[in-house]
């Protein structure tokens, strides 16, 4: 992957690991379509930004479905990457788990925080092999489902899945671990995130129009605490921003947010 990708990933983390959670907004305008009058003010440089469900408790794992669209297509040139949803269960975690669409491709990657230099370390390119094996169409569109679990508490490591559903087992995608974070507080998140540049030709985020007719969902939300998997409540999580989202802030003015389930369930479409 290019080095501009890894340098955003990098990024990532210390803007979610504190208190102050990103917020983001985009939007496009359909292929074919004119492109919409400016309607942003626009900026410099990568905008970042996001929205999603954030546990309020430090677990020790995550379960979700996610939906995948693999007609995006980003082109060469357009420098913005869209990682929705993403999975992380807790500040402790080792492995993030994210869809990701970006001018090298489509993916599903576990990006590993606890490696001396945080990266990418294993991906599942979104193609014709990965939705015979992984994907359903429960919700509708097509959607694989991800475990991100705790599977030593001493060692602090952490193995991600994907379900397979020809044989109806878990299939590791990862391993990592680290002691070291096991001090960590902080909960994890499941959200639609994405980096995006000021297009002047439209005057929003370039993503929109790469993205225009998507959807995206997070459905089935989890999270493992002492032993018991528990899916994601007002109670135990919370939805940031909190109320009503402004499309605007991420970028992209079309965008529409939703809770078809508080909080186990989320959805942006575009």
């Amino acid at each position: 992957m290019s080095e501009q990708f890894k340098k955003l990933g990098e990024s990532r983390h210390g803007d979610r690991a504190g208190t102050d959670q990103p917020v983001r907004t985009d939007q496009a305008t359909a292929p074919g379509q004119p492109a919409r009058a400016a309607s942003l003010p626009p900026w410099s440089g990568a905008l970042h930004a996001a929205w999603g469900a954030f546990p309020n408790v430090a677990s020790d794992g995550a379960q979700a479905t996610h939906t995948i669209d693999p007609g995006i297509s980003i082109p060469p040139g357009n420098p913005d990457v869209v990682y929705a949803p993403t999975l992380d269960p807790s500040g402790k975690t080792c492995i993030e788990v994210t869809t990701f669409y970006w001018q090298g491709g489509n993916g599903v990657g576990a990006w590993d925080w606890c490696a001396a230099s945080p990266g990418f370390a294993a991906v599942a390119w979104i193609d014709a092999s990965f939705q015979s094996t992984y994907v359903t169409t429960h919700l509708g569109p097509p959607a694989y489902t991800v475990q991100d679990v705790q599977t030593d508490p001493v060692t602090n490591s952490w193995t991600a899945y994907l379900y397979n559903y020809s044989t109806g087992y878990w299939d590791a995608l990862f391993t990592s671990a680290d002691p070291a974070k096991l001090v960590n507080p902080h909960g994890g998140w499941s959200m639609f995130e994405v980096y995006t540049e000021y297009n002047s030709a439209t005057g929003e985020g370039y993503y929109c129009t790469e993205t225009a007719g998507s959807s995206f969902a997070a459905a089935g939300i989890q999270i493992k605490v002492g032993g018991t998997w528990t899916l994601l409540t007002t109670s135990n999580s919370s939805v940031v921003p909190p109320g009503s989202v402004s499309s605007a802030s991420l970028g992209c003015t079309g965008l529409s947010f939703s809770l078809p389930s508080a909080n186990d369930y989320w959805q942006v479409d575009n």
